[in-house]
């Protein structure tokens, strides 16, 4: 696994890694703080490795084994406590950082490009009383509090068993997702919830009444466990939506000024401000806060509900929605050096987890656009123009 490691490094930083390994590589950067910080300096000293390619004191060779001999024993902290961090870098980052430039030759465009790792599993449970616990951590199988003991499993996300709360007073808890973010877990009901990046939910722990009331803020995909007893109800800004068993998504983020309610499987109804909608599978309603309007339209599914699959599926959508929602996924910011670019419209899949480059260049295969990088801001340009 040592080796593997350094040439998925050495892969990523000359753009050669593909998705699989993409992955793995992000796995083990999340697995501990240690592992970040040793891949981000390293990132670092690449981007200012142009300054000292003249090095040639430097021993290539000593600074591999010193690298693969701290991820083979694990013993980041001890080698930071026997050297400064500034001697570390020279030591392992800029003899690495030396040796790549020298054999690939990347631009400073690319290497910042190459940078852009997709999002990954993380998120943040927020307990009734305020307190926070990092659900990513890789330690943490269960959660006890007050109300259940929530099991915290590293596929199935959170898991509310044994709940110790009967009384009708509910207890609320909140799972929150950062951008470049995205969360899987389960309700107490039963109920399958998917989260989207910069997203908000606010469920009880125990679903008491005759009701099943969550709010949510931002994206998330739902398989509602079915119960005719008790409807379900997803409140989103200022729609509601009410279901008995079914399978739809809900996208409401703020800045939008919109909530489109999509619908996968079974029968939804829509409320907002006196207007009423049902919707039957395939069709979307698409309610405008700032107008006070409420539509219904058929929509091809997979647009709105592909995040949940592992892909991007886009049919002739334009480059400004597109923007949005790589910008959530990649944490940038993508800006449009023409109103008429944000316009342009693309077709086709792209793969969720591929660093961003690979889905730029996609994109630009098939329209007139290209994409120019710099660090975490993405303009977007007319091809040919510099």
């Amino acid at each position: 696994m040592d080796q593997f490691i350094l040439e998925w490094i050495a892969d990523y930083c000359t753009g050669r890694i593909n998705a699989e390994e993409a992955g793995k590589l992000r796995e083990w950067i999340d697995k501990a703080s240690e592992n970040r910080e040793l891949f981000e300096q390293y990132l670092k000293t690449v981007k200012i490795n142009r300054m000292v390619e003249g090095a040639d004191w430097l021993d290539e060779e000593r600074a591999w084994q010193e690298l693969a001999g701290k991820i083979r024993r694990g013993r980041i902290k001890s080698f930071y406590r026997r050297l400064s961090l500034g001697a570390a870098v020279v030591i392992i980052f800029i003899g690495l950082g030396m040796a790549f430039w020298q054999r690939n030759k990347l631009t400073e465009q690319e290497v910042q490009l190459i940078q852009i790792l997709p999002g990954s599993t993380k998120a943040t449970l927020i307990l009734a009383n305020g307190s926070q616990i990092d659900l990513t951590r890789g330690d943490l199988k269960e959660v006890i509090t007050t109300e259940a003991l929530i099991e915290n499993d590293s596929l199935l996300g959170l898991q509310y068993n044994h709940i110790k709360l009967r009384d009708e007073q509910p207890v609320f808890h909140t799972v929150k997702v950062p951008v470049a973010g995205e969360y899987h877990f389960t309700l107490s009901d039963g109920t399958k919830v998917w989260m989207n990046s910069d997203s908000e939910l606010r469920f009880p722990v125990n679903f008491t009444s005759n009701r099943r009331e969550i709010f949510i803020k931002g994206e998330a995909y739902f398989e509602v466990e079915p119960d005719r007893e008790r409807p379900f109800i997803v409140h989103a800004n200022q729609v509601s939506i009410q279901v008995l068993g079914t399978k739809f998504n809900v996208s409401a983020y703020g800045e939008s000024q919109q909530v489109l309610t999509t619908l996968v499987q079974g029968g939804v109804n829509v409320k907002y401000a006196g207007l009423q909608t049902e919707l039957q599978p395939g069709f979307q309603a698409v309610t405008d806060i700032k107008a006070g309007t409420m539509d219904r339209r058929e929509v091809e599914v997979g647009m709105y509900t592909s995040w949940t699959k592992g892909i991007f599926e886009y049919e002739n959508m334009p480059l400004s929605d597109i923007a949005v929602q790589l910008s959530r996924w990649y944490d940038v910011r993508i800006i449009f050096a023409a109103p008429e670019f944000a316009n342009r419209r693309f077709t086709g899949v792209v793969r969720k987890y591929d660093v961003l480059n690979d889905v730029l260049s996609i994109i630009e295969q098939t329209t007139d656009v290209c994409f120019i990088v710099n660090g975490k801001e993405i303009v977007v340009k007319a091809t040919g123009l510099d």
